[in-house]
C-alpha cells in the first residue's frame, strides 16, 4: 500500500531556483540550485515520516481518470441486452402509422405532382439525401410537404447531408418537433432565409453533432 501523503509527495512540482529566492531576505544563500534540491529533500523526508491510519491509504497502481469513466461505465451496463416487449413494439409502431398518416406527409406520387417533377427523379432525390422520405413497411413513402418550400427543403438537405448515418424518423421528428433553442418552435416553422444556418445548428445540438458549418448548400 502506498500512503497519500507519499503519494502527493511523489507528484509536488520540484522546487525551482527562483522559488528560493524568496527566502533570500531572511537567510543567506550561497548556493540556490544547491539550497533548492536540499529543500525538496527536507519536504519530502517530512511528509514520508507521517504515518497514515488505512483507511487513508491509496493502493498501489492507482486508477487513470480514463480508468475510473470506464470502470463507471462498465457499472452501468447491463447483464443482457435490453429487448422492447412486444406490447413497447405495438405502441411505438402505432406512433409511428399516426405520424405517417399526417396530412402534411404527401404520397410520392401527389408531392411529385405538387413538385413538378417526375416520381423517377422524386426517388433520385430521396436516394442522394436531397429529400426526407418517410417509410412504414409496404404503405410506400411519404414526403413532408415542407420541403415544397425552397427554405425549407434547403434545411432539410443540409441536414440530410451532414448525418448520412442518421434514419429518416430520426431526422424527421428532429426538423418537426419544437425545440428549446427555437423559442419552442419546430425547426422547419422557425427557419428563414437568414437563419438556416443557425437553425441548422440547433437541429445539430439536439441531434449530437458538436459543431457543423455550412459552405453553399454542403454541411462540413
Amino acid at each position: 500500500m502506498l500512503k497519500t501523503l507519499k503519494f502527493i509527495a511523489d507528484h509536488l512540482p520540484r522546487v525551482t531556483v527562483d522559488e528560493v529566492r524568496r527566502f533570500s531576505n531572511t537567510v543567506e544563500i550561497r548556493n540556490a540550485q544547491a539550497f533548492a534540491a536540499e529543500l525538496e529533500a527536507f519536504v519530502q523526508e517530512r511528509i514520508e515520516s507521517i504515518e497514515l491510519p488505512p483507511s487513508m491509504e491509496i493502493p498501489i497502481g492507482m486508477e487513470t481518470v480514463n480508468q475510473t469513466l470506464a470502470r463507471k461505465a462498465a457499472a452501468l451496463r447491463a447483464d443482457t441486452r435490453w429487448t422492447p416487449l412486444d406490447t413497447e413494439i405495438q405502441r411505438g409502431r402505432a406512433a409511428m402509422l399516426e405520424a405517417f398518416e399526417q396530412p402534411h406527409n404527401l404520397p410520392l406520387s401527389d408531392f411529385a405532382r405538387l413538385a413538378n417533377k417526375s416520381r423517377q427523379q422524386i426517388y433520385k432525390d430521396i436516394e442522394a439525401r436531397r429529400l426526407l422520405a418517410l417509410n412504414v413497411g409496404p404503405r410506400g413513402q411519404r414526403l413532408p410537404d415542407w420541403q415544397l418550400e425552397p427554405v425549407k427543403q434547403r434545411l432539410t438537405q443540409i441536414v440530410l447531408q451532414a448525418m448520412p448515418e442518421v434514419d429518416a424518423w430520426t431526422l424527421y421528428r428532429a426538423l418537426s418537433e419544437p425545440l428549446e433553442g427555437l423559442a419552442e418552435r419546430p425547426p422547419v416553422d422557425a427557419v428563414t432565409a437568414d437563419s438556416i444556418d443557425a437553425v441548422a445548428k440547433a437541429v445539430f445540438n439536439v441531434l449530437g453533432v458538436r459543431r457543423v458549418e455550412t459552405v453553399g448548400d454542403r454541411a462540413v
